[in-house]
């Protein structure tokens, strides 16, 4: 994915791929977002966020941005078929940007597309079921640092119908 892309139908966003200079502004759209999630602990600081941004999603994932106006107000972070993240700043949820990259990362030929999201979090969860993703394993949260129940999506490509 080269450049920006500008997708008329979704508000006016552009997207494209960060790079590491984008750390501090994909950081400042994890941070709000994340805290929406109420029932969970708060477990890092903004800085820690950062850092995590920077040092980790950056360097291991593909990191797609969509922007408006000049300011990145989504982003999708993702390694092979694995959604590691996606999270759009509050100011913005439910302006389409998260479902433009969602489609980005299906239209990148990938089979399939998984993820992993809190039981809890009954909007995320019904943004993935809308947009074609089916609950494949609920755990008990053992697994995860917050220690809270979650289930993993998966989306998959349909086959070609042949004629």
């Amino acid at each position: 994915m080269g450049g920006r892309v500008q997708y008329d139908a979704m508000a006016n966003f552009t997207i494209r791929l960060a790079t590491i200079d984008d750390a501090q502004a994909v950081a400042r759209v994890f941070s709000p977002s994340f805290q929406l999630l109420t029932f969970l602990p708060l477990l890092h600081t903004v800085e820690e966020d950062r850092c995590f941004i920077e040092s980790i999603i950056l360097k291991e994932c593909e990191v797609v941005v969509a922007e408006r106006d000049g300011r990145i107000v989504s982003f999708l972070a993702r390694d092979g078929e694995d959604i590691r993240m996606l999270y759009t700043h509050p100011d913005v949820v439910g302006s389409g940007a998260g479902s433009l990259l969602l489609e980005a990362a299906k239209a990148s030929g990938v089979a399939a597309l998984e993820l992993w999201c809190f039981q809890a979090n009954i909007q995320a969860r019904k943004f993935y079921e809308e947009r074609g993703f089916r609950a494949v394993r609920f755990t008990d949260g053992a697994d995860n640092e917050e220690k809270m129940p979650d289930v993993r999506y998966r989306w998959q490509r349909l086959p070609a119908v042949s004629e």
